[in-house]
């Protein structure tokens, strides 16, 4: 079945319109909308480097730079295999407010979910991780992984994609440019280091910071 998904998906993909200029309201967001640098981040829910990131980066760019409105924060999912696709269908099955919540404990979870997917066993991590939110049965996952809105859905982030080069899992487009893993992606420190660089006062002549 999760293969059948996929091609429905990239049979709808084939009649799509063609990408827009960008759209912040495509994706899940947390902080300010007026903050004056946008993270978009493409990630996949069973890649690794996305679970680094979220793990090792994302905790310091919450909390120094979401919090404080600095930076809004954008998610959108990048499909890359047949299980990408059951986990986004289990997310965005949540209510709005709990996306956030439930992706982390799907990253949280990660290993033991590849894990139960290679013995035949991922609807058993699905309904363990959904209950709480009201996907507690296979029945009801399975409404959600056939819900039509949420497949096109999908379909708007991939096409959003269309405008940059994504040269994997996780990359980010920082207001609208694309940064890709480095070295900045070490540990949050040395993130925050760079993206205090990209901070409007930043750039401001020491006659600028003056006025």
């Amino acid at each position: 079945m999760l293969k059948s998904i996929v091609t429905a998906t990239a049979a709808i993909c084939l009649t799509a319109a063609p990408a827009l200029a960008e759209d912040y309201s495509i994706g899940h967001s947390k902080g300010a909308e007026d903050a004056p640098v946008t993270i978009i981040e493409y990630g996949s829910l069973t890649c690794g480097g996305c679970k680094y990131f979220h793990d090792k980066v994302q905790p310091t760019i919450e909390e120094d730079y979401v919090e404080t409105g600095k930076v809004r924060f954008i998610f959108r999912e990048v499909l890359r295999n047949d299980l990408d696709v059951a986990l986004v269908a289990l997310a965005r099955c949540a209510p709005d407010d709990k996306f956030f919540e439930i992706t982390d404990t799907i990253f949280e979870n990660q290993s033991d979910i590849l894990s139960a997917a290679s013995q035949g066993k991922a609807m058993e991590k699905f309904v363990e991780i959904g209950t709480p939110y009201g996907i507690d049965s296979e029945d009801a996952f399975n409404d959600c992984y056939r819900d039509m809105n949420i497949r096109l859905d999908i379909i708007e982030v991939e096409k959003s994609a269309d405008a940059y080069e994504l040269h994997g899992t996780p990359t980010l487009i920082v207001n609208g440019e694309e940064k890709y893993v480095d070295d900045d992606f070490r540990s949050g420190e040395t993130f925050a280091a760079w993206l205090d660089k990209q901070m409007p006062e930043a750039s401001d002549t020491p006659e600028e910071q003056a006025q």
